[in-house]
């Protein structure tokens, strides 16, 4: 059976699924069998009468694969809320054993199984407030986290590593995503300070990608990038 790693983010929004897919695909390019699931997505898209994971389809063209999106997506609801609230609007429900199970199911095909979070690690995934980082823990793979490089990192980023700790989850490091091209910051310093705070190491840095748009399905040179500036050895020697 693979192994796996489990991916989350500071916040909403901060790249998340774009880290997710470009680690898969550097990974896929050194020939490792890499696989990423989004168990749960709010905000998914409608394409005729039935509505997709645009997660989990940009995942599977970043790394070129002709495969089902649905095989590496559970659940998929139409509000861009909090899983909780979209699942109940659905008149759904979030199942913790049959993400578990779907999870294992994957790892037995490939040899690595990045599995990414929806929004932030204190997400609750249903009303008897069963989160992201009881999901993550549940799985049982290390957690790399994923955050802005710019102002207020620092403190989001210490946060969320220490929640998860807390929450006897044993975290492999964090990676700066920049998803502005303008933005102009003390990376190095940012890093540094986390790593001093929280002896969590960076993987990485990945630079502003033009043309990239997860829900218009837009890859630009995500793939290209990602083997340049995500550290997906040491990624792959954590797990």
């Amino acid at each position: 059976m693979g192994t796996g790693i489990f991916i989350t983010g500071t916040d909403t929004g901060v790249g998340k699924t774009v880290v997710t897919a470009g680690l898969m695909s550097a990974m896929r390019s050194a020939g490792i069998d890499a696989a990423a699931f989004k168990p749960v997505q709010s905000g998914a898209r409608r394409g005729g009468a039935d509505i997709f994971s645009q997660d989990a389809a940009f995942f599977l063209k970043t790394a070129g694969l002709a495969e089902d999106i649905q095989e590496y997506n559970l659940y998929r609801f139409e509000q861009p809320y909090s899983p909780h609230l979209a699942a109940e609007m659905s008149g759904s429900a979030v199942l913790k054993e049959a993400v578990l199970d779907r999870c294992r199911e994957l790892q037995r095909r490939h040899q690595v199984l990045l599995v990414e979070g929806a929004g932030g690690i204190c997400v609750p995934l249903d009303r008897s407030v069963y989160t992201v980082a009881h999901l993550a823990r549940d799985i049982g793979f290390p957690l790399l986290v994923v955050a802005r490089p710019g102002l207020g990192t620092i403190n989001h980023t210490v946060l969320t590593i220490s929640y998860a700790r807390a929450a006897g989850i044993r975290v492999a490091g964090f990676i700066f995503n920049r998803s502005r091209e303008e933005e102009g910051v003390p990376e190095d310093d940012n890093a540094g300070m986390i790593t001093a705070m929280t002896g969590a190491p960076l993987m990485g840095r990945l630079p502003y990608i033009k043309g990239l748009d997860v829900d218009e399905g837009l890859t630009g040179n995500l793939a290209e990038e990602a083997g340049r500036h995500i550290l997906w050895k040491e990624i792959r020697e954590a797990i």
